[in-house]
């Protein structure tokens, strides 16, 4: 257990130590399965700006993001959102630097998933009550009808999760240094 908690502090070292060298990933899909499922967006929270690649549209342009970033943030990543990257990209090299926050998160204390770390930090979100099926949903809904304002929710949903990645982040950084775990 010690190793693994100086590699996390290690990991949001880096992140201080480069922040212009980080970017926050967040990814969408059509399901819960890397084979039967495609992603719909990548979305990327990178030096202040959010960066959605949809399915369809620009997609393979995350990769200029990916492959020269060397420090990823994620939540829940190392088991869902680096696999489903992988499957699309199977050429691509895993980043130098990979903070999953879903493990920081328990070092400090705080469990449960994205919306559930956000709440427990006083985040609040424009899509407060969506989840992962309501995206799967938004996205069938563009894909069957159309519909832009399903697609726009969409993406606002994947926003927040990204630039929340950040939020969430700092928060912790500043808990560890206030005398939290770690």
């Amino acid at each position: 257990m010690e190793q693994s908690r100086f590699f996390l502090k290690k990991k949001w070292e880096a992140y201080l130590k480069y922040p212009s060298h980080t970017l926050f990933l967040d990814i969408e899909t059509e399901g819960l399965s890397k084979e039967k499922n495609e992603i719909t967006i990548i979305g990327i929270f990178k030096k202040g700006c959010y960066y959605p690649f949809i399915n369809g549209f620009n997609l393979e342009k995350a990769l200029n993001f990916l492959i020269s970033t060397p420090i990823w943030v994620t939540f829940g990543g190392e088991n869902f959102d680096l696999p489903f990257i992988k499957q699309k990209f199977p050429f691509l090299q895993t980043p130098y630097v990979h903070l999953d926050l879903y493990h920081l998160s328990k070092e400090v204390g705080l469990k449960g998933g994205l919306k559930k770390v956000e709440k427990l930090l006083g985040i609040e979100r424009e899509t407060e009550g969506l989840n992962g099926y309501d995206a799967v949903k938004l996205w069938d809904k563009w894909q069957k009808e159309k519909n832009k304002e399903a697609l726009r929710k969409l993406i606002l949903y994947n926003k927040e999760d990204v630039i929340n990645l950040k939020k969430i982040l700092d928060l912790l950084i500043l808990k560890i240094k206030r005398g939290g775990r770690i």
